[in-house]
């Protein structure tokens, strides 16, 4: 009932900030979302300050940014600290705030919820997902170890709104999370997933996943569109030594192109992990002008990136 009087009602363009981004429909949950997320990875990963943390989200904001991610494994919770410190304070009331638990059995889910609240200053975390799923067993041992039962018992006492989960492997996890799910006789609301123009190609969550999660009006989460920097010939995460891939942008496709190649599928936010100011602002803005790319041509794309 909540989804479909918000469908009816349609997004909203401005609040007491100013202009939002578009925003897209959050899947069952009755919310909406601006198209564009802020990653909170990249808020602390690269050495910046307090300082240009906070800079960097009061530029979110100043630029229409209202969905914000971040996690307890990002600094070891520096980055809810950082959220908890220049962005719960004085905006609570107008962003929508996820986080993720990388418990993988009951005691420490138990923690994480209250924890990850503490950290963010908040009572209540519009979004919490089980992070990093990264194959079926590990699914089944995260459920079988009472992870879900926490997520769920947290969501009836109040304490988070929204349940998801996350992975970057392989989406035969995912699939296997939506089985056990299913008979648990449960659904969660939202799933976080890489989809870039080079995924249809190998193992694809695109393929595999997306359709599934769209028949159960899952709110998809997209990451990694430009693969941690790798589509542009950076390699800008963590744990991938000094391998950096041959370049997609600009070799065979603008930014925009590869951007759009995700925003023009059913997804509900896209969230970007940018360390610097003028990379925010550069993506925020391919976001603003975004116009959805026709299926020819998103396959296009996709045969200009089959190589990489």
């Amino acid at each position: 009932a909540a989804a479909k009087a918000a469908d009816a009602a349609g997004p909203p363009t401005e609040d007491r900030l100013g202009k939002l981004l578009p925003m897209r429909r959050l899947g069952r949950t009755g919310e909406w979302v601006t198209v564009f997320g802020f990653g909170g990875s990249h808020m602390i990963h690269a050495g910046q300050s307090n300082a240009q943390s906070a800079e960097l989200l009061e530029v979110a904001l100043e630029e229409g940014v209202r969905f914000f991610d971040t996690a307890q494994q990002y600094g070891n919770g520096e980055s809810e600290r950082r959220f908890g410190k220049f962005l719960t304070p004085k905006y609570r009331d107008v962003i929508y705030l996820m986080t993720k638990t990388q418990a993988r059995e009951r005691g420490r889910a138990l923690r994480d919820m209250d924890e990850c609240r503490q950290r963010m200053n908040v009572d209540v975390i519009d979004l919490m997902q089980i992070h990093h799923i990264h194959n079926p067993e590990d699914v089944d041992n995260l459920v079988d170890n009472g992870v879900v039962d926490v997520l769920l018992e947290a969501r009836e006492q109040g304490k988070i709104r929204h349940l998801g989960f996350t992975g970057h492997d392989t989406p035969k996890a995912h699939l296997r999370m939506l089985e056990r799910l299913d008979q648990m006789g449960v659904d969660f609301d939202t799933v976080q997933m890489p989809m870039n123009v080079v995924d249809p190609n190998y193992e694809s969550f695109i393929v595999e996943a997306l359709p599934k999660l769209l028949e159960k009006d899952y709110a998809v989460l997209a990451m990694k569109t430009l693969a941690f920097g790798h589509l542009i010939g950076q390699n800008n995460g963590w744990t991938r030594g000094r391998k950096i891939a041959p370049p997609v942008v600009p070799e065979r496709m603008t930014l925009a192109e590869a951007l759009g190649f995700v925003w023009s599928m059913p997804i509900s936010t896209l969230i970007s992990g940018t360390p610097t100011v003028e990379m925010l602002r550069e993506n925020i803005a391919i976001a603003r002008q975004h116009q959805d790319l026709p299926e020819d041509a998103r396959l296009a794309l996709v045969d200009k990136a089959a190589e990489f």
